[in-house]
């Protein structure tokens, strides 16, 4: 107890690895949707790196980017991965295994998807990481532009036709959850 009210407290620290991800969403003129994301990892001291040499401070030993092309189902239609940034030089060689992504439909199930075809030695962890974080960026892009354009507000999506995409993938979305009851009745287990 003692030590998590310190850890609450402001106690003299410093700096040493910064993360920061980013997302964005885009409608294309062709009515397809582009999810942008990057990953840049920074140390705040400069080291040394086998393959690199000197990394400085504040200079990514990871830099990192993938762009999804999804059409209005959430399927892939194109895939691209981008290692502008590596702490070793073979790195970059696993990009092209991510094309391996097209065809996907982003859906419940889909961290597990695309680590079997680009996970382990078959891709690059940080690649893995954005693209499985990507699905939620898809959703925020997708849905609420949809709604939009059918001139709905968001708590009136109601797909009553289809089993809504975003059924079991969060707690919220539990198909005995309350937000399940009123978005979407007809998908409702009590």
């Amino acid at each position: 107890m003692e030590r998590t009210r310190k850890i609450m407290n402001k106690i003299k620290r410093k700096l040493l690895h910064n993360r920061n991800i980013s997302f964005k969403g885009y409608i294309r003129d062709d009515e397809l949707f582009e999810i942008e994301a990057e990953l840049i990892d920074t140390k705040n001291y400069d080291f040394q790196n086998h393959d690199r040499g000197t990394i400085k401070k504040d200079e990514p030993i990871h830099q990192m980017k993938i762009k999804l092309v999804l059409d209005n189902n959430l399927f892939v239609v194109d895939a691209e991965a981008k290692t502008e940034n590596s702490p070793y030089s073979i790195c970059k060689n696993a990009n092209s295994n991510f094309k391996k992504i097209i065809g996907l439909q982003i859906k419940s199930g889909w961290k597990k998807e695309i680590t079997k075809l680009i996970g382990g030695t078959n891709g690059c962890t940080h690649i893995t990481e954005l693209l499985s974080s990507a699905a939620t960026a898809a959703f925020q892009t997708i849905y609420p532009y949809k709604s939009k354009q059918k001139n709905r507000n968001e708590t009136k999506l109601n797909h009553n036709q289809e089993k809504p995409l975003l059924l079991g993938t969060c707690h919220a979305f539990n198909t005995n959850s309350e937000v399940v009851k009123r978005l979407w009745p007809k998908w409702y287990e009590n």
